[in-house]
C-alpha cells in the first residue's frame, strides 16, 4: 500500500512539474521589503551568469588545449556548475512564478552531477599529486637546458667527427672535429647536403642506404667488407670507418653518423700485414729447418742404437761363454762381476729397444680412422698373463672413433695401462678405468688408477726420457714409457697431464683433437 501510494506521489509531482497553483509566488511568501527582495533576485542572477560563463571558458580552454589531462574531470565540472547556475535562476523565478517542483528536479540532478564529480575526483587525486609542480618543471626544464649543454660540449670534445643529419640528407649540426677533419666551416657545412662530405662515386649510393635506413632505424656499422672513403674540402680522401645511430627529436627521427679517421690505422695495418708476411716466411724456413734437423736427428738415432746392437751382441755372447765355461772356477767376486755384465747387457738390450721403437714414433705418415675401443680391447688381450696374475680389473666406458695412427695409439694405451698395473699397491688388485669426453672439438681422455700415486715434485719430470723415480729392484723399466707417451699425443696435437695422491692413485689425462 506504501508503495503505491509513493508511485502516486512521484506520477503527480512530474504531472504538475509547472504547475503553479500549489504555492504563491515567492514575494508573497513572508514579509519581503523591496530592497530585500531585489538584492536577493539580482544576487542570485549574478550567481547564475557567473556560473554560465565560468562552463563556456573552461569548454574553450579544453578546446584549445588538445594535451590537457582529466578531459573528463573538465566536463563533468562544467555540468555541475551549470546546474549550479540553474538552481539560482530558478530561485529568481519563483519571485513570480513558484514553480517549485521543477526548482526541486533540478536541485536533485545539481546533487548527482556533484556527487557524480566527487567520485571521479577521488579517483584521479592519487594521479593529481603525481603530476609535477610548475617549479618542479621549471627545474626539469632547467636540467634540459643543462643536459642540452652537456650533449654539445661532449660533442665538442669527441675524437671522432660526428655528424647529425634530417631525413632529408640536410646537416642539422656537426662538431669542432667535422670541422678539423674536413676541413671546412661549421656554416659551410650545416644547413648544406651530406653529399658534400663524401666522394662523387657515392652520391648515387647514399641516398639509398640513408632511406634504407631510416625504414628500419637501429646503430649500424657501415662499410663492413670494403673501404670507405670521405672527401675533405681540398678534394683529398681519405679512409674512414662510419657508425651510424638513430635519434628521435622533436623534429622527428635523425641520423647520428660517427666518422673515424683511419689513415694511419691503414698504414699500421699494411705495415703489420708485411710484417706478417716477412714473419711467415721466416717461420716457415725455420719449421722446415727445424723439421729436416728432427728427421736428421731421428736417423741418427735410430742408426746409433741400430749400429750399437751389434757390438752389444758380441759383448753378450763372449760374457755368456765365459760365465759357461768359468762359472765357479773362479772366485766369488768373479762370478759376482760376470752377473753385473750379463744384468747390464740386458738392460742395455732394453735401452736401445727402446730409444729405437722412440725414433721410429710418427714414422706411419698416413692417418686412418681408429676405434678406441677395439684399441682397449687390443691391450687386454696383450696385457692378458699380466691382468690375470694381479687379479687387475681394466674398465673402459664408450670411447669414440678418431682419426689417428693406429699402432701409436696402441702402445700410448698399452703403456699408460701396463703403468696402471705395474705401480700397484701392495697386496690390492689394481682397478683400471678408461674414460673420454668430448669439449669444444677435443676428445679428453682420462686413465685412472688405485696404485702407490706419485709427490707432486715429479709430476712434470714423469714425461722426460729416461727418467725413473724407483729402483729397478722395486720395478722393472728403461724410464721411456711416459716419453713414449707424450711424444705419441703431441703427433696427434694434443697435451698430456697427470693429477695424483701418494697412497690413493693417479689419473692421467690427455687429449686428441678433432681437427689435426
Amino acid at each position: 500500500m506504501s508503495q503505491y501510494y509513493c508511485m502516486n506521489q512521484v506520477v503527480e509531482f512530474f504531472a504538475g512539474l509547472l504547475d503553479t497553483s500549489d504555492w504563491p509566488p515567492r514575494w508573497h511568501c513572508g514579509k519581503w521589503t523591496e530592497f530585500h527582495g531585489w538584492l536577493y533576485i539580482i544576487s542570485d542572477l549574478l550567481v547564475w551568469s557567473a556560473y554560465f560563463a565560468i562552463p563556456f571558458f573552461i569548454i574553450r580552454y579544453i578546446s584549445r588545449k588538445h594535451d590537457a589531462r582529466f578531459i573528463r574531470l573538465y566536463f563533468l565540472f562544467a555540468g555541475f556548475i551549470l546546474a549550479c547556475g540553474a538552481t539560482h535562476f530558478l530561485d529568481v523565478i519563483t519571485f513570480w512564478f513558484p514553480v517549485y517542483r521543477l526548482s526541486a528536479l533540478v536541485r536533485a540532478i545539481t546533487a548527482i552531477f556533484s556527487w557524480i564529480t566527487v567520485f571521479y575526483l577521488i579517483k584521479v587525486l592519487p594521479v593529481a599529486f603525481s603530476l609535477r609542480s610548475s617549479h618542479e618543471l621549471e627545474e626539469e626544464v632547467e636540467q634540459r637546458k643543462k643536459a642540452e649543454e652537456k650533449f654539445r660540449n661532449f660533442l665538442e670534445r669527441m675524437p671522432d667527427s660526428i655528424i647529425v643529419v634530417n631525413e632529408a640528407g640536410i646537416i642539422q649540426l656537426v662538431n669542432a672535429q667535422t670541422v678539423k677533419m674536413f676541413g671546412y666551416f661549421r656554416e659551410e657545412m650545416v644547413g648544406n647536403r651530406i653529399e658534400l662530405l663524401m666522394p662523387r662515386r657515392y652520391e648515387k649510393m647514399h641516398p639509398f642506404r640513408r632511406f634504407r635506413f631510416y625504414d628500419t632505424p637501429q646503430a649500424t656499422q657501415v662499410a663492413e667488407g670494403f673501404e670507405l672513403f670521405a672527401l675533405r674540402k681540398d678534394g683529398r680522401e681519405f679512409p674512414v670507418e662510419m657508425s651510424l645511430s638513430p635519434m628521435e627529436t622533436d623534429e622527428g627521427l635523425m641520423l647520428t653518423a660517427s666518422i673515424r679517421d683511419v689513415s694511419e690505422k691503414k698504414q699500421l695495418e699494411k705495415v703489420i700485414r708485411d710484417t706478417n708476411i716477412t714473419l711467415e716466411r721466416k717461420v716457415r724456413q725455420r719449421t722446415e729447418e727445424l723439421e729436416r734437423k728432427n728427421k736428421e736427428l731421428e736417423q741418427f738415432a735410430y742408426v746409433a742404437s741400430h749400429d750399437m746392437q751389434e757390438p752389444l751382441r758380441t759383448t753378450s755372447s763372449f760374457v755368456a761363454l765365459l760365465r759357461k765355461q768359468y762359472k765357479g772356477k773362479l772366485d766369488e767376486n768373479a762370478d759376482k762381476y760376470l752377473d753385473y755384465i750379463v744384468q747390464s747387457s740386458d738392460r742395455m738390450k732394453v735401452l736401445i729397444k727402446d730409444l729405437l721403437d722412440y725414433s721410429r714414433l710418427g714414422r706411419e705418415k698416413e692417418k686412418r680412422q681408429v676405434d678406441c675401443n677395439s684399441i682397449v680391447e687390443q691391450v687386454r688381450a696383450d696385457l692378458n698373463r699380466v691382468i690375470r696374475e694381479s687379479k687387475a680389473e681394466v674398465k673402459a666406458g664408450n670411447l669414440p672413433l678418431l682419426d689417428g695412427f693406429p699402432t701409436e695409439l696402441k702402445l700410448l694405451f698399452q703403456n699408460l695401462v701396463s703403468n696402471s698395473i705395474k705401480f700397484r699397491r701392495p697386496g690390492e688388485p689394481p682397478v683400471v678405468e678408461i674414460n673420454s669426453q668430448k669439449n669444444n672439438g677435443t676428445w679428453e681422455f682420462s686413465i685412472s688408477d688405485n696404485g702407490i700415486g706419485i709427490e707432486a715434485q715429479y709430476l712434470d719430470r714423469i714425461f722426460v726420457i729416461f727418467q725413473r723415480l724407483h729402483n729397478r729392484t722395486d720395478y722393472e723399466g728403461s724410464g721411456i714409457g711416459l716419453a713414449h707417451c707424450k711424444k705419441i699425443v703431441e703427433l696427434h696435437g694434443g697435451r698430456i697431464w697427470v693429477k695424483s695422491e701418494p697412497g690413493v692413485g693417479s689419473t692421467f689425462f690427455f687429449t686428441i683433437s678433432e681437427m689435426q
